[in-house]
């Protein structure tokens, strides 16, 4: 399984970091979580074909998560894509979908095919070998789940946005790779929303993964890249790093 960090920015305007997007490679499926704004550039860059992508997993509503959905669209339809595009998100996937339909590409309908399922909690969508599961986050009033890609025996989990969470942390236990977003500094902050170094050192203390990716970086955290990695390993041995557009790793 190989994993490409598409976008390890935030709403935040960074010349070096686009929007959420983390695009997977396992077997024959060619996953994407999640595809903010930049995602589809960087896709271009690495020569992804877009018609062989088999499925991709929203997280959530915010804008900095799925902004890049109509472009992919646009290019599936103007490359004549015939493979049906299956998306999974949480609950109004479909109301979501039509409505960008209805509005943005009405002349669609009948040339692109798209299948939209909604995600039950924990439940589990087998894609070949590849299984990919949900669990709920906390962040603020908006329902957003986070990913666990499990195949050959390896797991990778996707905290997406989340604030600590107990049941998140069940859900990710012995990953053996977490990807968690850090999307701001030790500080006084909106409770219930995001993770904060401090915070995210508890998290990997209790899920004891073997190696942690931090995503979702703000301009404030990448300037404190040092600390912050300092902090979040600083109760248990995992190896820790910050993200970086296109990095990728083997698991």
């Amino acid at each position: 399984m190989k994993i490409t960090m598409l976008g390890t920015g935030t709403s935040y305007p960074d010349p070096e970091r686009v929007q959420s997007g983390i695009f997977v490679e396992s077997g024959e499926e060619k996953i994407l979580l999640d595809i903010g704004s930049g995602v589809l550039h960087r896709l271009a860059q690495l020569e992804i074909d877009l018609r062989k992508i088999s499925s991709l997993f929203i997280s959530h509503f915010h804008i900095d998560h799925c902004s890049d959905f109509l472009t992919l669209c646009q290019s599936l339809w103007m490359t004549k894509s015939e493979r049906p595009l299956k998306v999974y998100g949480p609950p109004f996937i479909r109301d979501w979908l039509r409505g960008i339909r209805d509005t943005a590409f009405p002349y669609l309908r009948d040339m692109l095919e798209i299948q939209a399922s909604q995600l039950s909690e924990n439940e589990v969508v087998k894609l070949g070998e590849t299984a990919v599961s949900n669990h709920s986050t906390i962040h603020g009033t908006m329902d957003t789940r986070a990913f666990k890609i499990r195949a050959d025996g390896e797991t990778v989990v996707f905290s997406s946005d989340t604030a600590p969470s107990q049941e998140l942390s069940r859900f990710a236990k012995n990953t053996d790779i977490l990807i968690h977003e850090c999307n701001w500094l030790d500080g006084q902050h909106p409770h219930g929303v995001h993770t904060s170094p401090s915070e995210l050192a508890l998290i990997v203390e209790e899920i004891v993964p073997s190696r942690v990716v931090l995503t979702h970086l703000s301009p404030e955290v990448v300037k404190s890249r040092q600390k912050v990695v300092e902090i979040v390993g600083s109760r248990h041995g995992t190896d820790v790093c910050l993200a970086e557009d296109l990095m990728s790793f083997d698991i």
